[in-house]
C-alpha cells in the first residue's frame, strides 16, 4: 500500500522540466469539473539584434539613390534634353546703344532648296479675293536728346551772350586734358571769354566773386539763376559735373574762375584736397597739379585761390605758378592778398593780370554783417575806384547780394565782372 500510494502521488505531481517550461496543467482540485488543456512547449528562437538606422544615414542613402537615378536618367536622354532646351529657351541681344535687339530663330532644315525672293511670294487662290499688302511699321527709335532750354529773362534783365568755349586755336590737349593757350594771333583767354563791359563807365566798380561752386548743385544753380550776370562765379576742380555747370553760368551771362586749392595755415589738418599747391613740392609737382585743375573745363577767364597758407609767402614756389598762368593768357585773383602782399608784386612783375580781394563777405554769415562787408566795399570803391569781394554759395549770402545790387544805381555804383577791374586795384 505504501508503494502504490508514492506511485500515485509521483504520476499527480508534473515534472519539472514542464513547470518550467511554463506548462499549464492544472492540479486536480483546482480543475475539478473542467477539462484538463495541455500545452505544448515550443523551443525560442533569437535572432540576432541589427542596429537601427539613424536620420542622417537614412537621408545620405535616400540622397545617393536620387543622384544614381538621375545620373542613369541623364546617361540615356541628356543629348536630347539639352538640344531640346537651347532650341526653346528665348534668347535677348543688346546692341552698344543700349537698345534690345531679338535675336532670330534659327532656320529650320528643310529638303528644298530655297527659292529666290520674288519665288517666295505666296500666289493667290482661285477666289480667295484680292491680295492686301499692308505697310511694315518701323521699330521703336531713341528719341533724340532736347536742346537745353534758353535761359529765360530774370529779374536784372536777359542775359549777356558771352563768347562759346573752346574758341578756335585757343585750346590745346594736354596730358590731363585741354589746356587754354594764347591764341598764334595774340588772343588771350581772359579778354576772349570776358563779359562784355563799357568801358566808358566811369563809375567806382566793385566786382563780386562766389567761390566754391560745384560741389553741391542746389547751391551751384542758386548762384547761376539768383544772381545777376555781372557776378564772377568760381568753380572748384572736384565737382563731377564742373563741366556741366560752367556751361550754365556762361549760358546765363556769368564770368568763370577756376579755384586752385592751396596750402592752408593749418595744414595738413585742414587739406584743400589731393591737388593743393603745397610750399614743399617741387615745381614740376604744383605745375602738374595746376595743371589738373586748367584741363577740368573750358571758358574760364582765370585762377583763384582763397587760402593764406606758407605756399603764397613763399617766392620760389609761387613764381612758377604765376608764369604758367600768364603764358595759358588767364588772370590770376588772390582771395585774401594785400596791396604789399609778395603776390601781387610778383604777378606785375611777370606781366599776369592780376586782382586781390578786399574783403570776405560772409565769414560771419548773418544778414547785418554780410551787409555791413557790402557797404565797406562801397567805401572802398569810391576812394581807389575798385573794389573786389568774395563770398560763399550760402543762401543768406546769396539774398543779400541780390537785393544790394538793385541799390546800386542810384548809390552811384556799378556792379562790375572780375575781367572789369583786373590791374586797377592800388599797389
Amino acid at each position: 500500500m505504501k508503494l502504490f500510494a508514492k506511485l500515485f502521488r509521483r504520476k499527480q505531481a508534473p515534472p519539472p522540466e514542464a513547470a518550467e517550461a511554463g506548462d499549464d496543467i492544472e492540479a486536480p482540485e483546482a480543475s475539478e469539473g473542467k477539462r484538463r488543456r495541455f500545452r505544448i512547449p515550443l523551443p525560442t528562437i533569437r535572432l540576432p539584434s541589427l542596429p537601427r538606422p539613424s536620420g542622417p544615414t537614412v537621408g545620405a542613402l535616400v540622397v545617393i539613390a536620387s543622384l544614381t537615378g538621375l545620373g542613369a536618367w541623364l546617361a540615356l536622354h541628356g543629348d536630347e534634353t539639352v538640344s531640346k532646351r537651347i532650341v526653346q529657351t528665348p534668347r535677348v541681344l543688346v546692341s552698344l546703344d543700349g537698345r534690345p535687339v531679338v535675336e532670330e530663330p534659327p532656320p529650320t532644315e528643310t529638303k528644298a532648296a530655297a527659292k529666290p525672293p520674288e519665288a517666295q511670294k505666296e500666289e493667290p487662290k482661285p477666289g480667295s479675293g484680292p491680295q492686301i499688302s499692308l505697310p511694315s511699321i518701323p521699330g521703336p527709335q531713341t528719341a533724340a536728346a532736347p536742346p537745353p532750354a534758353p535761359i529765360k529773362s530774370g529779374r536784372f534783365g536777359p542775359p549777356v551772350q558771352l563768347k562759346k568755349a573752346p574758341e578756335p586755336g585757343m585750346i590745346e590737349q594736354g596730358p590731363k586734358g585741354p589746356l587754354p593757350i594764347i591764341a598764334e594771333d595774340g588772343r588771350l583767354a581772359w579778354k576772349v571769354y570776358a563779359r562784355p563791359f563799357d568801358e566808358s563807365d566811369k563809375r567806382p566798380r566793385i566786382a563780386i566773386i562766389i567761390s566754391d561752386l560745384g560741389s553741391s548743385a542746389a547751391a551751384t544753380k542758386a548762384a547761376i539763376q539768383d544772381l545777376p550776370g555781372a557776378v564772377t562765379l568760381a568753380f572748384a576742380p572736384y565737382g563731377p559735373r564742373v563741366a556741366e555747370f560752367v556751361e550754365e553760368a556762361r549760358a546765363a551771362g556769368h564770368e568763370t574762375l577756376m579755384t586752385a586749392p592751396s596750402e592752408t595755415p593749418d595744414f595738413p589738418r585742414n587739406d584743400p584736397g589731393p591737388y593743393t599747391l603745397l610750399a614743399a613740392l617741387s615745381a614740376a609737382e604744383n605745375l602738374d597739379r595746376l595743371e589738373y585743375v586748367l584741363s577740368r573745363v573750358p571758358g574760364y577767364v582765370g585762377v583763384v585761390t582763397t587760402n593764406a597758407g606758407r605756399f603764397f609767402s613763399n617766392e620760389e614756389a609761387i613764381q612758377p605758378v604765376l608764369t604758367l598762368l600768364r603764358r595759358r593768357g588767364l588772370l590770376f585773383v588772390d582771395g585774401r592778398g594785400t596791396p604789399k602782399s609778395v603776390v601781387q608784386q610778383m604777378a606785375t612783375a611777370v606781366g599776369l593780370p592780376r586782382a586781390y580781394g578786399n574783403r570776405f563777405l560772409d565769414a560771419e554769415a548773418s544778414r547785418g554783417s554780410i551787409d555791413n562787408r557790402l557797404a565797406e566795399l562801397e567805401r572802398i570803391a569810391r576812394e581807389t575806384g575798385t573794389a573786389v569781394g568774395i563770398g560763399q554759395p550760402y543762401p543768406v549770402t546769396l539774398e543779400r547780394i541780390a537785393q544790394w545790387v538793385e541799390t546800386l544805381d542810384q548809390k552811384g555804383v556799378v556792379l562790375a565782372p572780375i575781367t572789369a577791374v583786373v590791374d586797377r586795384q592800388p599797389q
